[in-house]
This record gives C-alpha cells, structure tokens and sequence, in this order.
C-alpha cells in the first residue's frame, strides 16, 4: 500500500467512526455486511437516510448519490410521487393473502411500454425472475441446456452463476470460452448445462449456437448495460441466430430497462422471446419481474389446468411494491428518460475530457444513465478486456471521492444517475474524479 492509498483510508476512518463501530459489531451475528454487494475496504459505510439525490450516512457526511441502490432508485430518494402511494397502500393492509388490486395497473403499464410483452408475472427479485424465465424456456422447448455471455450477471441461482467472472487461468479459448462454476455449492452438473458465449463475436455466437441447438432452450443476454459499449448490430446479431436456430432469447433488462420508456430492447430494435425485469421496477421495494410472448406466459396461468407449469411465493406481486413501482413508471416518462440519457452522456464526455486534460490513462463508458469509470486504455469489448484492467487505483479512487462527497458503486462499475440530478451535479462530479484520482495515484 503506498503512503497516499494509506492515508486516504486513514482519512476515510476518521471521517467514519459510528460506521465502523456498527459494521464490526453486527459480524458477529450477520456472517459479514447484511449484503455482499455491500463490502468493500475497510468497512462499509452506514447510511442514516436518503432524500432526493442525497445521502446521509450514521457520521453525518453528506453525499451526491451516483451507486442508486445499484440503480434502482432512478426517481432518487423519497420521491413524492412514490411516497403517496406507499403511504395511500399502508393503512389498507401489507400482505392479506389476496390480490388487492395493485396487480393488474402495473402489469398493463408494462406491457404497454414493452413491445415484447404479452403477458407479464411479478416475483421478488432479478434472481426469481432469470430463474423462472430460464425454466420456462425449458419447459417449453424440451431442452436442457442454456447459454449465457462470458461475464454476464443474472442474479444468484446455480446455472446463471457460471462463468460470472472466471479466473482467465480456467476460461479456455476466447472464441470458445469454458464453462467455469463460480458459486461454491453448485450442482456438480452445471458447467454441463450451460453454453458460454462471447460478447461481441457475432461469429463465433452463431458457430456455438448451431453446434448446440438441439440441447439448447434459450440464449439469457445481459448487454452490460453502463459497463461494456453496446453495438445495436452486435443485438440484433444474437436475435437472428436464435430465431433462425429454434432457441429462445431472455433478454436481461434487470439494470437496462431505465434508458428509455419501452426499455434497451426498444433502442436496439430487438423483440426477446422473454425479458426479464427487476431494480427500478418496484419503485425501492424488492421486485423482480418476467414476461413475454402469451403462448410461453399462459403457460404459467393456474386457471388453465393440466400445463404442468406454476410460478408463486409467497411476496410475489407484494402490494406495497406494486403500488410504488406503478408510481415510479409513471413518473419515467419520455421526457425524463431523455434527461437521465443526457446527464450520462454529458458525464462521459465531460470525464474523457478531464482525463486528456490531466493525462489520466482512464476511460468511461455510459449506457444512458448508467456509467462505469476504468483505468486502462485498451479497447473494452467483453469480459476479458475488463479482467485485463489495472485495478489498484479503484479503491483509493472510490474511498477519495466519498470524502469529496460523492458516492459511487465501490468498483467505479455500474453507477447511476437519478431524475433530480442537475447539470451541475454532473460538472461537480466530474472535477471530484480528478481530484479523487490525483489523490490516488500521489506517490
């Protein structure tokens, strides 16, 4: 560790003390931070409270709020909107084992936003929604296997957690990649199940998928939406080769769905055969969610008997969620996709900018709203180019920007802007980043 990188977090420590005091007093009964997305070094912080753009944490530190819940919260904190509906859902009951008609208006909102969607069902998580959606797809075809992109992220369930990140030791040849499992515990069979695909290799995407399309029930396609440039050519590409292979595409829009009202689908000019749904959809409370075509949907309808297919739980379709999400939808209009897309495209510039200017070898890289900060100058295309990348100023880098008063992902990768936020929100933040880095890389 050099001397600035220990004194940023020497820094960071005195600025934090009640955080670390709750941090290494609940390990001792949470099996580390209540989350593992959470953790980062020394310690987390904890936060007090949110209100628009802002964060507050247990010290009294104050933050522009660019992580977003990892970008669920797309309308900011305690937005009013959102607030009146949960506070209008509240007295009438949390959970009453009944529909309560909070179900039905967001569903018909979404399907009316997405092209692609028939039909759609709620769950409580990103993870419920890749897991049903996948199992759907086998169901429906009679195939076992699926595929997935090297890197690509669909949530915590056995399949979609091969080759999330796998050691380049272990990954095999880039145009046809291993099939590595990354979650201890899995099934002994899963890298047997599961396709690995590389991003952004049209050719050898096709190549794999005709070897394989007699076992292969669907493609799951996460366009590393913020984290890696997404070719609308290289989309469309994988929507031909399934369509022409007989295989189902599950388009992840779990992190996508905020850049435009019908969602990334929309913009890359694509109809998935399902899409799967999570994050800002329930406007702050848990939800995941999936849809599709009506002949794969209604498959899952219990009031049609003998289809040998079901999909429940008991928080599905949670009416506080439902309530809050249809909220939020509302409030997403156009207008306000437009200026998400425009304060992430003004950041990235303003960051490339600032980085020539300063002689920063860094790179950002924007899907709308949602933006990822790098060190390297290579050309990033898929999950290997991101492995490839220095990763020894991220931390001090994150750590420097919080005491500037700025709170980004603690990797630099898949932040987010909110709705509130201002052109001068941005402008400071790109300064923040220099100074930040200048920090960071100070011998």
């Amino acid at each position: 560790m050099t001397q600035s990188v220990a004194t940023i977090a020497e820094s960071f420590r005195a600025r934090t003390a009640r955080s670390r005091e709750l941090y290494e007093g609940g390990t001792s009964y949470t099996a580390g931070p209540a989350k593992g997305a959470y953790y980062y070094r020394p310690y987390p912080l904890t936060m007090d409270r949110g209100e628009g753009t802002r964060l507050w944490d247990v010290d009294g530190n104050a933050y522009l709020d660019c992580a977003n819940h990892h970008t669920a919260q797309v309308l900011g904190h305690n937005h009013p909107r959102v607030m009146e509906a949960v506070y209008a859902q509240i007295p009438r009951g949390l959970a009453v084992g009944a529909p309560m008609g909070t179900e039905a208006p967001i569903a018909e909102e979404m399907c009316r936003r997405v092209d692609s969607l028939d039909r759609i069902r709620f769950v409580n998580s990103g993870t419920e929604a890749t897991l049903h959606a996948i199992r759907l797809a086998r169901g429906f075809t009679g195939k076992t296997k699926i595929a997935k992109f090297e890197g690509g992220y669909h949530g915590s369930h056995d399949p979609v957690e091969v080759s999330v990140a796998p050691p380049l030791a272990k990954a095999g040849p880039a145009h046809a990649p291993n099939s590595v499992p990354g979650a201890g515990g899995s099934s002994p069979s899963v890298a047997d199940e599961v396709l690995i695909l590389p991003y952004n290799d049209e050719e050898a995407v096709e190549r794999l998928i005709v070897e394989n399309r007699d076992d292969l029930a669907c493609v799951i396609f996460d366009p590393k939406c913020g984290i890696l440039r997404i070719r609308p050519e290289f989309a469309q590409a994988v929507r031909r080769i399934t369509r022409e292979n007989g295989v189902l595409l599950i388009f992840d829009e779990i992190v996508a769905f905020r850049t435009a009202p019908g969602g990334l689908q929309a913009v890359l000019g694509i109809d998935p055969d399902l899409t799967c749904f999570g994050k800002i959809v329930g406007g702050g409370f848990p939800v995941g969610a999936f849809g599709g075509r009506a002949d794969l949907m209604d498959l899952l309808d219990s009031s049609k008997p003998g289809t040998g297919f079901s999909q429940s739980g008991t928080f599905s379709a949670h009416p506080l969620a439902m309530a809050a999400g249809l909220a939020m939808l509302q409030e997403l209009t156009p207008e306000a996709c437009d200026h998400l897309n425009r304060l992430g495209d003004r950041l990235t510039n303003g960051l490339k900018r600032m980085f020539a200017r300063e002689r920063i070898v860094a790179q950002a890289v924007n899907t709308g709203s949602v933006f990822s900060i790098y060190f390297g100058d290579h050309e990033l295309r898929n999950y290997r180019d991101l492995a490839a990348l220095d990763s020894s100023l991220v931390s001090p880098t994150f750590l420097a920007l919080l005491e500037e008063g700025y709170f980004l992902g603690h990797t630099l990768g898949m932040c987010a802007l909110s709705v509130p936020m201002t052109d001068s929100d941005i402008d400071g933040l790109i300064e923040a980043t220099g100074r930040a880095i200048a920090r960071a890389q100070a011998e």
